[in-house]
């Protein structure tokens, strides 16, 4: 298959994507309505378990600044407000497919998953060492970054001999292979199927950067945020991408940073989890 066909076929497979879950658009049309208020939002989240959960959860962050001990999902949606809830229902809605299987990238049933929760988990503690004012837009976009890998899979199988020629002996990172291989990376496909769910552009652009975060245009910190979470996050089970677990030079640049502070937040975030960073 030629390098034009491949890229028309991921594309026409984007097209065809499934909506996101009912619940999730619910959600997401209530939100913007002006007219609508905390305890019908509350609702509407009540009828999903997963989302439940994740709301009370950062409604009951320690970390976050927040009062007492919330017991509602009103409670809860007052004290998120409704930009976070949008997010947090949108990373929550899109990361269904995360726990399947990728032959290609050789991940068994749960190893992606687990990498975009270490991701996710690093950009949250990242975002907030650095004073990031949105840590819960750093988490879903950690929990997202590598979506593209879901319609990438196919592709990677079938081009696997190559693909690792170019990143075991020609140092290439996975998404210069794949470029390279396929004509397309899973950081532009994941951004890709983010626009066609509609995800806000912050999102979308930090799926689209966080290789290269200085592309970005809109929130190029949060790019550089999920690159270092990225790498932190990487540890032993990405050893199909060992060029692409560091940090970009560019993140460094971005968020004023150097190699040594780097090292020592790394330090810091495996001493505050108590647990290696791939496992997360």
């Amino acid at each position: 298959m030629s390098t034009l066909s491949k890229i028309n076929t991921i594309l026409n497979s984007i097209k065809q994507l499934q909506p996101l879950p009912t619940s999730v658009t619910r959600i997401l049309r209530a939100t913007d309505d002006p007219n609508v208020n905390s305890s019908f939002i509350a609702e509407l989240i009540g009828l999903d378990q997963a989302l439940s959960a994740k709301v009370l959860q950062m409604a009951n962050s320690v970390s976050l600044g927040y009062g007492p001990y919330c017991s509602t999902l009103s409670e809860a949606v007052m004290r998120i407000g409704f930009q976070r809830i949008r997010t947090i229902v949108l990373g929550i809605g899109a990361s269904g497919q995360l726990n399947q299987s990728l032959q290609g990238y050789r991940l068994g049933a749960g190893q992606l998953w687990t990498h975009a929760v270490a991701t996710s988990t690093a950009a949250q503690w990242v975002s907030r060492t650095l004073h990031y004012p949105d840590p819960e837009e750093a988490y879903v976009a950690g929990l997202l970054h590598d979506i593209g890998k879901l319609l990438l899979d196919q592709f990677i199988l079938l081009d696997y001999p190559q693909i690792m020629y170019s990143i075991r002996i020609q140092k290439m990172m996975l998404c210069e292979a794949e470029e390279q291989l396929i004509g397309i990376n899973h950081a532009k496909v994941g951004s890709l199927m983010a626009e066609k769910w509609n995800f806000p552009p912050t999102l979308t652009e930090a799926i689209y950067c966080h290789h290269t975060p200085s592309l970005a245009f809109d929130k190029p910190k949060l790019a550089a945020i999920i690159n270092i979470a990225n790498a932190f996050a990487a540890g032993d089970s990405y050893q199909m991408d060992p060029n692409g677990a560091v940090v970009h030079p560019e993140s460094l640049e971005i968020l004023n940073l150097d190699t040594k502070k780097i090292d020592q937040m790394q330090r810091e975030m495996e001493n505050y989890f108590k647990i290696s960073p791939g496992i997360q």
